[in-house]
């Protein structure tokens, strides 16, 4: 029965002329009940029919509908059943009468708040755990649908079945670490600063040159991010500055609005630049990193090593 009644208590914030109106007809029928057997009870019970009225209130209507229910109905109650009937004028115990129905209607009533309050937060508990199933879902649709291209462009772009084997097994662990990260923290933002450390830990890190201000990327870009972080970092060690010992990595961003922030990787002292005759997983991945609209990514490959310009989302500036 109780099962049946919850859903449908209110929940939430309740349009206060819904809960008068809710407090006025449980009054009204609350009265119309002990007029249709005030012929079989001369003295007493006054009062006793308006607590279902004070709870059905409260309950469907609100606190404040219940608190109306409790002063009205205890007004026409006294009024017209109390003698002298039809009077304010309450004689004998009356008025102790009506104070003691106030009394036991305001205990009602103080229950009535704590199920609502258990109700809102049961409500809002239910809230966060949908927002969460709808997010993991998401979340797993776009690891598949990562996983899918990267194989194929592995698969597609390697020279051999054996350098296809690794370099999917670096790209898919390099996702993984992502993915753990962004766990770790499932309903926040991920910092600039902190993808980068983790997309570039593999490497040789004494080689790089990080530094910016600390900004933070949305979750829903931080993956592809990570990704092409260590794309360039794999792409470096491979062809480019970190295949060298005195090869440098110089990592930098900055804020160029409340909403855009620029990153800025520039590869120097490596061997002679080479453009590849072919687009790899690096170059899908730099065009297709972030929504469109929302950031974008060029190469550049300069004589004196790689630059790679990434327009980036970004919330906030952390303080």
């Amino acid at each position: 029965m109780v099962q049946r009644v919850i859903p449908y208590l209110p929940r939430g914030t309740r349009p206060f002329w819904r809960g008068q109106a809710i407090a006025l007809a449980s009054v009204a029928a609350a009265v119309a009940c002990r007029a249709a057997v005030s012929s079989f009870v001369h003295d007493g019970l006054y009062f006793t029919r308006l607590f279902p009225a004070v709870l059905v209130a409260g309950l469907f209507g609100g606190v404040w509908s219940g608190v109306t229910a409790a002063f009205l109905g205890g007004l026409v109650s006294g009024y017209i059943f109390v003698p002298p009937m039809y009077s304010f004028y309450l004689a004998g115990d009356g008025w102790f009468r009506l104070l003691a129905f106030w009394t036991s209607s305001g205990l009602v009533i103080l229950l009535i708040a704590f199920i609502h309050a258990v109700l809102d937060r049961l409500a809002a508990a239910e809230d966060r755990a949908a927002t969460v199933a709808r997010e993991m879902q998401h979340r797993v649709q776009n690891t598949l649908t990562l996983v899918q291209a990267i194989a194929r462009q592995t698969f597609r772009s390697a020279d051999n079945l054996q350098d296809a084997r690794e370099i999917l097994m670096e790209r898919l662990a390099a996702l993984g670490r992502a993915q753990t990260l962004i766990g770790e923290g499932f309903d926040k933002n991920v910092s600039v600063q902190t993808l980068i450390n983790m997309a570039t830990d593999p490497f040789e890190t004494d080689q790089f040159a990080i530094g910016g201000p600390p900004l933070v990327l949305p979750k829903e870009v931080a993956i592809s991010f990570a990704l092409l972080i260590h794309e360039l970092a794999t792409n470096a060690a491979k062809h480019g500055a970190l295949s060298s010992p005195k090869g440098r990595v110089e990592i930098s961003w900055l804020e160029e609005s409340d909403e855009k922030g620029c990153l800025i990787w520039k590869e120097r002292f490596g061997p002679e630049v080479i453009k590849p005759s072919r687009a790899g997983f690096g170059s899908k991945l730099l065009q297709t990193a972030f929504p469109q609209g929302k950031g974008d990514a060029a190469v550049e490959f300069e004589s004196d090593g790689v630059r790679c310009r990434i327009n980036f989302p970004i919330l906030r500036v952390v303080a």
